[in-house]
């Protein structure tokens, strides 16, 4: 049922590549924390500076890694440095929430306050974004693949519960999030789900599920073999890539904050 749950959320918020980007992107998270990771090792500075990259890092390798598919655009929030992507209409944003395992991703405020930028984010859900439209029509059916390697009987149990979930989700438009807590030693916690930005600056969650990451981006050891996804000359990592298990959880009505 946690599969399903969860390819159901993606698929009906980001559209038919939604269970692609739900594959991929905690991938991209997993590769561009080992990198960073490794260069904060190699290059001894005292200082967390180079990790601190991490909120530049993922908006721009998950571009990179979804700039081929059909449904996915990039977009410069109001203000910001960096672009993200948008699937079917819908921004997917990266959020160091926190540098430690305990803290309750609920009880994070999405910022200390929330800035014009992020809000712009929100904001956009009711305007036309400002999109870059001057792109190919990229790659089409990857989320169809990923639905169709299910067995019949999860399939149709898909097919069962998307009708639930348009129910669940015709209340408003959210927001795609990739919540992680992390340090230079380890990728602590991750979360994929889909929110609205609370009237107490927490994010409030119609649905979110915890990443599960391989053992040694968890155990604190950075090594130069760290995991990757397509190379690039101006990549944030390279190498074979990791493959994060899902873990679905309905959350409770609050959010989020940031601590990058």
């Amino acid at each position: 049922m946690a599969e399903v749950e969860g390819l159901a959320w993606s698929r009906q918020v980001m559209g038919e590549a939604g269970p692609h980007v739900r594959v991929v992107a905690p991938q991209v998270l997993a590769a561009t924390h080992a990198t960073l990771a490794v260069k904060h090792v190699e290059l001894d500075l005292g200082t967390a500076v180079v990790y601190g990259l991490m909120w530049l890092a993922v908006p721009r390798a998950l571009l990179r890694e979804l700039d081929d598919v059909a449904e996915v655009r990039p977009h410069r929030p109001y203000g910001a440095p960096y672009q993200v992507p948008v699937i079917n209409g819908v921004p997917l944003v990266a959020w160091r929430y926190a540098k430690d395992r305990a803290t309750d991703i609920d009880q994070v405020p999405f910022g200390h306050p929330v800035s014009d930028t992020r809000r712009s984010l929100f904001a956009s859900l009711d305007q036309p974004l400002q999109l870059d439209l001057g792109l190919g029509l990229g790659e089409t059916g990857l989320g169809d693949e990923v639905i169709a390697a299910l067995p019949a009987e999860q399939q149709q149990e898909l097919d069962r519960y998307l009708g639930v979930v348009r129910q669940l989700a015709a209340d408003g438009r959210r927001i795609a999030v990739l919540g992680y807590a992390s340090t230079p030693d380890a990728l602590l916690r991750g979360h994929l789900g889909y929110a609205d930005l609370g009237v107490d600056d927490r994010l409030v969650w119609a649905f979110r599920e915890e990443l599960q990451f391989p053992a040694d981006l968890t155990s604190g050891e950075a090594t130069a073999d760290g995991p990757a996804l397509r190379s690039a000359e101006d990549a944030f990592d390279s190498g074979p890539v990791a493959s994060p298990q899902l873990r679905a959880r309905m959350p409770r009505e609050t959010g989020e904050s940031d601590t990058s």
